[in-house]
């Protein structure tokens, strides 16, 4: 787990806040990402940003001035390093971090998760989870890892988000994600301009879950070819 800003500072998340969550395909760092990506928080600062696939470097913070920004690696090159990462404005209180047991076929890479916590202004908490799912491999080693992850949230209460880049392209995949949602009282964000999520075989790859929350907006915004994937926009109120 990397930190770059994650002490007490910040504020408390308002009782109605704002998310980004996108699979930004390493492009940090590259000026038509770093444009797109400025006039999104330009729209409504989003007080969290979760990030798959994220350049996790020295200029890294300089994306999330004003955030305090964890992250999970599951690549490490000499350099630079590549995984999920969570920013805002809040104080972050928790940050676990988990990488699948199993490896990816082809690249032998494992993939990562990040779980957070972030204080409302009347003390509860929100718990936070980005994650990206693992792929090229079978439907049952993909359960297996999404089973982990339901373990891993059971005992915990309260409101909460799972975000991220799920890789649910199979039949087999969608059901057993929307199953895991259930399990632990999640419900699915549905969006305003949704046939801009990713796609593959017809089935969408990223989703937006949440509880204890009342869901006000959501939105897959187009980017055009900054990232392989569009981010969502979404707005809940505690």
């Amino acid at each position: 787990m990397r930190h770059y800003r994650s002490d007490e500072a910040g504020i408390p998340l308002p009782d109605t806040f704002s998310l980004l969550t996108w699979n930004v395909h390493k492009e940090m760092g590259r000026p038509p990402f770093d444009k797109t990506l400025q006039s999104l928080l330009a729209t409504g600062t989003p007080e969290l940003i979760l990030f798959q696939e994220a350049v996790l470097d020295t200029h890294t913070a300089e994306h999330f001035p004003g955030y305090n920004v964890s992250a999970a690696i599951n690549i490490n090159l000499r350099h630079r390093q590549y995984g999920v990462l969570t920013a805002a404005k809040s104080p972050i209180h928790d940050t676990v971090s988990l990488k699948t047991n199993r490896r990816e076929m082809h690249i032998a890479t494992r993939k990562s998760l990040l779980i957070t916590t972030h204080p409302f202004e009347n003390g509860s908490e929100l718990v936070a989870v980005n994650l990206h799912a693992i792929n090229f491999v079978s439907a049952a080693v993909f359960i297996e890892e999404i089973d982990r992850l339901r373990i891993a949230l059971q005992q915990r209460k309260g409101p909460m988000i799972v975000t991220g880049d799920f890789n649910t392209w199979s039949r087999k995949r969608m059901e057993y994600l929307e199953g895991f949602a259930r399990s632990i009282d999640l419900l699915p964000a549905t969006c305003a301009n949704g046939h801009h999520i990713k796609q593959r075989f017809s089935k969408p790859l990223d989703h937006l879950y949440f509880r204890g929350l009342t869901l006000l907006t959501a939105e897959a915004v187009n980017t055009g070819r900054v990232s392989d994937h569009n981010p969502i926009l979404a707005t809940f109120k505690r």
